[in-house]
């Protein structure tokens, strides 16, 4: 089969992205249809997420990758599927309500906002899989002597372990 992942990759950013922001909107300017928007973008912004992990699995296999590629593939697939599965089940949550925020609201939103961005860390790997190791692409081209010359200086760039400790502490800051 086809790889297909790349042409859904922008939609649950996108979605989820907008969709957070017209709740925060929907909620701060006392607008029913901004919230009503939110509801529709999240939505969609969730079940686009579901069919991008699905191709996602797909895609790793029509594609061969080096060691270091493969750890970032790694890397980006746990933050993809993990982060989805906590949106589901916001949705869910949601739903109970019709679409209007849950009891906890703010719980909902710090969740829902640590998950949006979870999702978009999560790409930051996937772009890196394209645009460093050449996944996915005809060619893949060697490293550059820039690349390596960077990677040699901030050794961390290969290690998504570090990457995701270094993220942690970035979002746990007070």
């Amino acid at each position: 089969m086809q790889n297909i992942h790349p042409l859904f990759v922008h939609f649950p950013i996108a979605l989820l992205s907008v969709g957070l922001l017209f709740d925060a909107l929907g909620y701060f300017l006392k607008k029913e249809s901004l919230a009503h928007a939110g509801w529709w973008c999240f939505s969609l912004g969730v079940i686009s997420a579901v069919v991008t992990v699905f191709t996602g699995m797909q895609a790793e296999d029509t594609i061969s990758l080096s060691p270091a590629a493969e750890a970032v593939l790694e890397t980006h697939e746990q933050f993809q599927i993990y982060s989805t599965a906590v949106l589901v089940g916001l949705l869910i949550w949601r739903s109970f309500r019709k679409g209007g925020l849950p009891r906890w609201g703010g719980i909902y939103w710090v969740v829902s906002a640590i998950a949006v961005s979870t999702i978009l860390y999560g790409s930051h790997f996937g772009g890196r899989l394209v645009y460093e190791y050449g996944a996915g692409t005809a060619v893949q081209p060697p490293a550059t002597q820039e690349v390596q010359k960077q990677h040699q200086q901030w050794p961390e760039q290969d290690n998504p372990q570090k990457q995701h400790q270094m993220f942690l502490a970035t979002i746990s800051m007070p």
